[in-house]
């Protein structure tokens, strides 16, 4: 598998100075060996400093939209650590976008290093209780906030649409499929997921490591985003045993299996996401889950930022 120039669509993010090919590295350890396994790592997490990752495949086709559309705002929701707000502001500063944030919680002092950067970066925090946020755009007071400000163009939490799918698929482009028997990644809301689903060739199967607790709804979301883009794939399934605890939860065991990855194989991963999702891999191939022989593709979907917020967030 070779990794080419990054495709990023025919919006210029003038701030992405020179885009380097995203590096597809073969993982060693002793469970791989073991089983017989080849794991390569597709380290979108180097695509940018800051906006790295699925972040900016999610947004890359929608501020093509905004451009096209000649608004003035782009709105977004996400939670106090989230990482797609993060990209957001950071893309916005450096396009010349205003850019606000419908935040879930209304105790948001202190920020935390996440919304900080964010405020520092001019994105305007729009904070608001835990009920309201759960019905988005069908709260008027939701829609109020929205209709402060001019020309807006809004953008899902997590950049969830169907411009956010199509932009995760060109996460695949440039992977020599032929020999590749499964790709691996986190899931938050499905749409990163469901944009690798539709950029596989029919043999290679895709397995999905929910952050949060989803038993219930994630394979529907999953479900939705491909009916959305006409997608009939079905070589998927998700891992739903290795969220320790749910969403920002974290244990003991993750974290000591993060700080392993990082010392002895040169591998930083997100408490979040990213994290979770090589722990049930790593472990799904000792139980002899993987076939043997198996060659797999772990995408990192970036999100590092996150780690800041260990000492300020509980573990469980």
């Amino acid at each position: 598998m070779v990794g080419n120039q990054a495709k990023i669509g025919s919006f210029r993010l003038e701030f992405l100075v020179e885009l380097n090919s995203v590096p597809l590295e073969l993982f060693h350890h002793p469970l791989l060996t073991q089983h017989n396994i080849r794991l390569h790592i597709k380290r979108d997490d180097l695509l940018h400093p800051v906006v790295s990752g699925n972040k900016l495949y999610k947004l890359m086709l929608n501020l093509e939209q905004f451009k096209y559309e000649h608004k003035k705002t782009l709105i977004t929701f996400g939670g106090a650590y989230s990482n797609h707000l993060h990209a957001t502001a950071f893309m916005g500063k450096s396009l010349g976008i205003q850019t606000v944030a419908i935040v879930r919680g209304e105790q948001l002092v202190p920020l935390n290093p996440t919304l900080k950067d964010c405020t520092d970066w001019g994105m305007v925090i729009e904070p608001v209780s835990r009920g309201l946020y759960r019905q988005k755009q069908q709260a008027p007071e939701i829609q109020s906030i929205i209709d402060k400000y001019p020309s807006p163009y809004v953008v899902p939490e997590g950049g969830a649409n169907r411009l956010g799918v199509q932009g995760v698929a060109q996460m695949l482009d440039g992977v020599d499929q032929k020999d590749l028997d499964v790709v691996v990644v986190a899931c938050g809301t499905g749409v990163t997921m469901a944009g690798l689903i539709s950029a596989c060739e029919p043999h290679v199967r895709v397995i999905g490591f929910p952050a949060l607790k989803a038993e219930k709804w994630m394979g529907g979301e999953v479900q939705g985003w491909l009916d959305v883009i006409a997608c009939t794939n079905n070589n998927w399934a998700l891992q739903h045993g290795y969220h320790f605890g749910g969403y920002g939860k974290t244990k003991l065991e993750l974290l000591e299996f993060m700080d392993d990855m990082e010392a002895n194989y040169n591998l930083l991963l997100d408490p979040i996401y990213t994290g979770k999702a090589f722990y049930g891999l790593l472990k799904m191939i000792e139980n002899g889950n993987i076939a043997r022989g198996s060659n797999l593709l772990f995408v990192h979907s970036g999100g590092l930022q996150g780690r800041r917020g260990l000492s300020t967030k509980s573990s469980s």
